[in-house]
């Protein structure tokens, strides 16, 4: 196969495995599906939904509200002042139209009306001699002669550029006369599938519309929540598109140019008036951008009546005449509060004016979709859940991101971007991420409890089998040691220590008569149970091995040889880690000193005598047993005066490090022993051992340490 098809094999095998570890990673499948859901809900975007964003939306401009300037906007309110003064509503028709004079002979720009007279006036003259019989006929006849109330009306709305409010029925009616609309200019499709849609208008009667320059929708279509945040501007109704109120008199007053509706694919995307572009959403509804309700905003009917208003004030205005009496007006909930209906409309028309009217264009729904995925998979393959500290911290850095970004939005671009949903998305997924994550890493605590526990109970049980090892093998090493009181010739004292539980030094000595000792000391190489379990075939083989020779102790270790080879090979699978052992072994006759011995490749001892330095073995010997196949030991010889001590050793002792791994070494051994006292075996062994110990304090113990001390009283006396 050439290098080119292995490549072509390895790169998907390499994609999988890049798909595995990071799909695979502790909470990343489940969050991924949480963050799909999350995005399919947004795409649907339920009622619960839309009332998240748009509270959200509240929050920001109760934040931030459109800060208050006087414009020519004014607002003429049938206040409590007003009623006070002039009587319950509703007033006379001549009433208003008195009102209406005073507003024409200010000379503003348009007027709106912000109330339906939908039934002719109770008072008019007419209607007086119809409802009173008993009204004398002369008088009766001279008020028959004079015009209606609803005629004086329309020739007051004449005098001024005037915009009738138009109210809305969900229940069609007969049509008393052809309705009249404003003509408006559509651009891309059909607007109205996406408009709100009514089958009737609740217009003011016949002869008080003809006077009007044109009529605008008062329908406001609150939120589900009941708060009006947006209001329509276009609405389809008896047939006709409709423009709302505010948009009336806007045409009006910049002289009653076309208007044109735009609509794209998704829906309504704004209006156009002139050259302006008022943009709107969807539906055709515009966000005003409120601020707090003023009374500068307002005059009383009452002071432009009695004239305590100069109506030239109003001169170029747009003018609203609407009720704020309590319990008289039609109140709207806003963002920033209740305010007058008749205030709503004037807040349009203020933002259309000077372009503060807040946008919410159709594309702005894919933009928070893209955001939930973006900070989604974010926080899934970007924080690091080990730390959850800081992954928590990340989490809040980027919800603060998303508010921050909704509110500069908002302040500076007049874009209403919700940062409430992503927010909230965002905390959701993290939490499915952190918890998955704390759940992994629980069940990984728990699983390393249970292995710990595991090896514990393991390690438990091996400690129980090593004491049982341990005291086998001490038990092989004989523990009753020769000396005063028992014997007055001769004084024996061994000390072992091994490295780990069981280990791999043994010592040995036995009276093989009542003159002669032979005693050894060997170090198997290893440590633990395998050389444990050598050591025990190495004593049994030497002991036996001398039981047999006796002071032939060349045979003794040529037969200890040639069994310790065989049984290495067997141990060491063929001789790849094969097993051998040191052995110093000697044979002392109690009635002369005289001293025979062997060395096998150990450390030479020292001999201790009163009043000289110690002195070590002069060993010619020869290599470990189990090394050397068929090699002849020789035996040495060696002379003792009473009262001189053999100690021999393992290199445990030599060999043993402190913390900064410095060796004990023979030079501070024959240190040492220079000034043992030489009365006694333990004693010597004690001094040695606790030496020892105190160099290596703080370190591990690497090896075994052995020490085994003969000391030689001299021929043994009847007394």
């Amino acid at each position: 196969m050439s290098s080119e098809d292995k490549a072509a094999e390895e790169q998907p095998a390499e994609g999988l495995s890049w798909l595995h570890r990071t799909f695979s990673a502790p909470g990343r499948t489940p969050a991924l599906v949480v963050l799909a859901l999350l995005v399919i809900v947004r795409a649907l975007d339920p009622a619960v939904v839309q009332s998240l964003r748009l509270r959200g939306f509240d929050f920001l401009e109760e934040l931030a509200p459109r800060k208050y300037q006087p414009l020519p906007v004014e607002i003429i309110a049938i206040d409590d002042k007003s009623l006070a003064q002039y009587g319950q509503w509703p007033w006379s028709r001549a009433r208003l139209a008195q009102l209406v004079d005073k507003i024409s002979s200010g000379k503003p720009s348009v007027l709106g009306v912000d109330v339906i007279f939908a039934e002719p006036d109770r008072l008019s003259p007419g209607r007086l001699v119809n409802s009173d019989p008993e009204i004398p006929a002369s008088v009766a006849g001279e008020l028959s002669r004079l015009p209606s109330h609803e005629t004086v009306l329309a020739d007051a709305l004449r005098k001024v550029p005037t915009v009738l409010a138009a109210g809305v029925s969900d229940e069609a009616h007969p049509r008393i006369a052809p309705s009249r609309v404003t003509m408006i200019l559509e651009s891309g499709i059909n607007p109205r599938p996406f408009l709100f849609t009514h089958p009737e208008l609740l217009r003011s009667l016949p002869e008080i519309t003809a006077a009007g320059r044109g009529q605008g929708s008062v329908d406001m279509e609150p939120d589900r929540d009941g708060v009006t945040r947006r209001v329509p501007l276009f609405i389809f109704a008896e047939g006709h598109l409709v423009p709302d109120l505010a948009l009336e008199m806007l045409r009006v007053a910049l002289g009653g140019g076309a208007l044109g509706i735009v609509t794209g694919n998704q829906g309504i995307t704004g209006a156009t008036l002139g050259k302006n572009f008022l943009p709107t959403d969807s539906r055709g509804r515009i966000y005003p951008y409120f601020t707090p309700s003023y009374y500068a905003r307002y005059i009383s009917a009452a002071d432009l009546l009695n004239g305590t208003y100069d109506p030239s004030l109003l001169n170029g205005t747009a003018v609203l005449v609407g009720s704020s009496a309590a319990g008289l007006s039609d109140l709207a909930q806003t963002p920033l509060g209740l305010m007058p209906a008749v205030e709503v409309w004037a807040q349009s028309l203020e933002s259309m004016l000077t372009g503060n009217l807040l946008r919410r264009p159709v594309s702005m729904n894919l933009i928070e979709i893209a955001i939930v995925l973006l900070a989604g998979l974010v926080i899934i393959f970007s924080l690091p859940y080990e730390n959850p500290r800081i992954a928590g911290a990340a989490l809040l850095f980027i919800v603060a991101l998303l508010f921050s970004s909704a509110m500069a939005s908002f302040k500076f671009s007049k874009f209403l971007l919700d940062g409430i949903y992503p927010a909230l998305s965002s905390v959701m997924v993290f939490g499915v991420m952190l918890s998955e994550n704390l759940r992994v890493a629980e069940a990984g605590r728990r699983r390393l409890t249970a292995e710990l526990q595991h090896e514990r109970e393991v390690e438990a049980r091996l400690d129980g089998e090593l004491n049982a090892a341990r005291a086998i093998q001490l038990g092989l090493l004989p523990r009753h040691f020769p000396g005063p009181p028992d014997r007055n010739d001769l004084e024996v004292f061994a000390s072992i220590e091994p490295a780990r539980m069981v280990g791999g030094d043994l010592y040995d000595f036995v009276l093989l008569d009542p003159e002669h000792l032979s005693f050894a000391i060997a170090d198997v190489s290893g440590k633990g149970v395998p050389a444990a379990l050598f050591m025990a075939m190495t004593k049994e083989v030497l002991h036996t091995a001398t039981l047999r020779y006796r002071n032939a102790l060349d045979r003794v270790f040529n037969e200890a040889n040639d069994k310790i080879s065989a049984a290495s090979e067997e141990l060491g699978a063929g001789g790849t880690n094969m097993m051998f052992v040191t052995v110093f072994a000697g044979i002392l006759d109690l009635a002369s000193g005289k001293l025979v011995y062997v060395n096998a490749g150990h450390d030479s001892p020292f001999v201790i005598r009163a009043g000289a330095a110690p002195e070590s073995f002069p060993l010619a010997g020869g290599p470990p047993l189990g090394t050397v196949d068929d090699f002849q030991y020789s035996i040495e010889h060696r002379q003792l005066a009473p009262g001189e001590m053999v100690l021999a050793y393992t290199d445990g002792v030599t060999e043993a490090q402190d913390t900064h791994r410095t060796l004990y070494s023979s030079a501070r051994l024959n240190q040492l022993l220079a000034s043992a006292p030489t009365t006694g075996a333990k004693a010597v062994v004690d001094l040695v051992r606790d030496d020892v110990h105190r160099f290596a304090a703080g370190a591990e113990q690497a090896d075994d340490i052995t020490l085994l001390a003969v000391r030689w009283l001299g021929p043994a006396s009847s007394g």
